[in-house]
């Protein structure tokens, strides 16, 4: 379409935001640990909502994280990157919880406790019903 036809639809005090499509099957790649805009919009479009066990806080009010942490060589990349919210985060970054992606939706927690889930396209499950004897 024309910037002029745009401006046609764009009453007195109109505010209009153009932004580039951006492609959910692209894979996008950046060297830098700061996650691009194009990146986290894309991350958030491809996983609505927090990755951790049956959380659902929108994806646009989470954190975008390295599954594999940046500095242990995880690359800034589509394939490497899931929103989780602030607390969730936190969870994984400073106490025993861990994860891996096993697709492009689907995750394996391990809790502190020896428990394993999967968070799959928005539900969880039990796999482990008792922690492994110490």
């Amino acid at each position: 379409m024309s910037t002029e036809q745009v401006r046609d639809w764009c009453n007195g005090d109109a505010q209009v935001v153009i932004k580039p499509v951006i492609d959910l099957d692209a894979h996008h790649h950046t060297e830098a640990y700061v996650v691009p805009d194009r990146l986290v919009e894309q991350t958030r479009l491809t996983h609505p909502a927090c990755a951790f066990p049956w959380c659902e806080r929108p994806a646009r009010r989470c954190d975008t994280d390295h599954v594999v942490a940046h500095g242990a060589g995880g690359p800034t990349c589509s394939c490497n990157l899931t929103p989780l919210c602030r607390r969730h985060h936190r969870a994984k970054t400073h106490t025993a919880w861990t994860y891996d992606k096993t697709d492009a939706a689907s995750y394996l927690w391990r809790s502190p406790h020896g428990l394993h889930l999967v968070k799959d396209r928005g539900s969880t499950r039990l796999l482990t019903a008792h922690p492994p004897d110490a």
